[in-house]
């Protein structure tokens, strides 16, 4: 004799004792009758003993079905709240998010908000910083990392494909300037790294005229004509113009955007918001 009972007897079970009968059971699990009386009968080899008294008008519950009906409706009151408890603790969970600063800044806003109006139970956090930084930290700190890395890295899940470019002011020619001033980012980044790499192959003279951690100082910088900085096509401040060769500037790398997320973490909100970040960054 088994020791345990399935809940799906128990739901069969149920139905047919408040229904009072297997037709009605049927409709209600979207089962065959045939299914249903299956499960009875195994319900009752594991019980021992009848649970229904059947006549050709009715059926009614069997003494021993009158005892097992409360412990039934507590049994799968119990699994039921159970599975709830831990689908909605999947959802509770803080969605940790490490992004590049200017996706952080240019494109993640819109797609979270969407995200939190679907699910408002969701707390998300966003850090900005250097891909490498980032990806240290991923799964001991972020759940999702979006990354940018050199054109033909094929690391993590490539969601787009970024052109850097040259961005200055349209009131401004900085850019004609014999030394040419810069804003830029702190060393470690990949985007000031491969700006200055250019201008050294070009054998254009530069000079580091603004230096912060902030992207926002950068193009206030950028946009009150102290310097000209570089950013991606895709994403940048409005109010700044893209240079080219045309301006007297060398050409810029492609660097592919990357979905990284960490792996075997139980949270069902950053598997959601990752499914929906691959789908807007991709079709952006």
């Amino acid at each position: 004799m088994a020791n345990d009972i399935d809940i799906a007897l128990l739901r069969a079970f149920l139905a047919i004792a408040e229904g009072d009968s297997f037709t009605a059971a049927s409709r209600r699990l979207h089962l065959t009758q045939s299914a249903v009386s299956m499960q009875i009968k195994r319900l009752e080899e594991i019980v021992g003993g009848t649970l229904f008294e059947r006549t050709s008008r009715n059926v009614t519950l069997s003494r021993r079905g009158e005892l097992l009906r409360s412990h039934a409706r507590r049994m799968v009151a119990f699994n039921d709240e159970a599975l709830a408890r831990m689908r909605d603790d999947c959802f509770s969970a803080p969605v940790r998010v490490g992004a590049i600063e200017d996706y952080a800044v240019h494109a993640l806003p819109a797609i979270l908000a969407d995200f939190m109006v679907a699910h408002p139970n969701v707390v998300v956090e966003v850090e900005t910083g250097f891909t490498p930084a980032l990806l240290e930290r991923l799964g001991d700190e972020f759940d999702i990392v979006l990354a940018m890395h050199p054109a033909g890295a094929g690391r993590g899940e490539v969601v787009r494909r970024e052109r850097a470019v040259w961005l200055g002011s349209p009131q401004h020619a900085c850019h004609a300037q014999t030394v040419l001033p810069l804003a830029l980012h702190h060393a470690g980044c990949q985007l000031r790294g491969a700006a200055l790499t250019a201008l050294d192959h070009a054998r254009r003279r530069w000079r580091l005229a603004y230096v912060s951690q902030s992207l926002g100082a950068i193009d206030a910088a950028v946009g009150a004509g102290l310097a000209i900085t570089v950013g991606k096509a895709g994403v940048h401040a409005e109010g700044l113009t893209i240079l080219g060769e045309a301006d007297g500037l060398p050409p810029l790398p492609w660097f592919e955007i990357a979905l990284h997320r960490a792996p075997r973490r139980e949270n069902g909100g950053a598997k959601v918001l990752g499914e929906l970040l691959s789908a807007r960054l991709a079709s952006a």
